[in-house]
């Protein structure tokens, strides 16, 4: 069953109004009638399932049949990517999204040749990235998407375990670390561009407490980076969630 993201402004329960993309997705995508049912999520993770009452030009209402109970818990992993060129960050995005972690942090590094002068418009992209992602792989929970800023902005007291993508030394490889890791506790994994983290901003991870991880003997592009790290530690995790 399809599944659209709505704000809790969007609820007067037991109806629900959907407007602008999701209009269009529901009447010219699927081109839904009246009396189809789709699953609707709150952005806090409440799921419903609904259905369509109502398709006009300005909105779509639904009638809340019942209250569903979520079956998806997001991984205990947050992913920090540098900015990369648009399409393969924001192909990073999506895939990082479907492989179930729990947030994304876009950086800004020394060796970023990306450079952003709307971060609020990029924000709003990636969330609405993230939303479609979520939506299509039955997420009731969408990645939280932090602001743009630099990897010493980033509040670590959230975090349990610190590790970091590092090819200028002979480091544990991430299976090794991940073998050790309690999937209960919250993971932060941040992966450079093109060229790594510089020395001095891996002087600064050290000094935080990062663990330089190794991912593999090949040198991989930053959005598969991204997507190898997700991939390991979901496998790693198996069905533990």
């Amino acid at each position: 069953m399809q599944r659209y993201y709505v704000r809790d402004e969007s609820i007067d329960y037991p109806y629900v109004l959907i407007k602008d993309n999701d209009l269009h997705h529901i009447k010219n995508v699927m081109r839904y009638k009246d009396n189809q049912e789709v699953i609707i999520n709150t952005y806090n993770g409440l799921v419903y399932q609904a259905k369509i009452i109502k398709i006009s030009n300005d909105f779509v209402k639904l009638e809340i049949i019942k209250q569903l109970n979520p079956k998806f818990k997001p991984l205990n992993l947050d992913i920090g990517l540098s900015l990369i060129k648009k399409d393969k960050f924001e192909l990073a995005l999506k895939k990082m999204t479907e492989l179930g972690i729990k947030g994304i942090y876009p950086l800004l590094t020394d060796f970023s040749i990306i450079k952003i002068k709307d971060s609020h418009k990029k924000i709003s992209r990636y969330k609405a990235i993230c939303k479609e992602s979520s939506e299509q792989t039955q997420r009731n929970i969408m990645p939280k998407i932090f602001d743009i800023q630099a990897i010493d902005n980033i509040d670590l007291n959230q975090y349990d375990n610190l590790l970091f993508a590092y090819v200028k030394e002979q480091n544990m490889d991430l299976l090794s670390y991940f073998k050790k890791l309690n999937f209960s506790k919250n993971t932060l994994f941040l992966i450079g561009p093109e060229g790594g983290f510089s020395d001095k901003e891996a002087n600064f991870l050290f000094k935080k407490g990062f663990k330089a991880t190794s991912l593999g003997n090949t040198i991989l592009r930053a959005e598969t980076a991204a997507i190898y790290v997700a991939s390991v530690y979901r496998f790693m995790m198996g069905d533990n969630r």
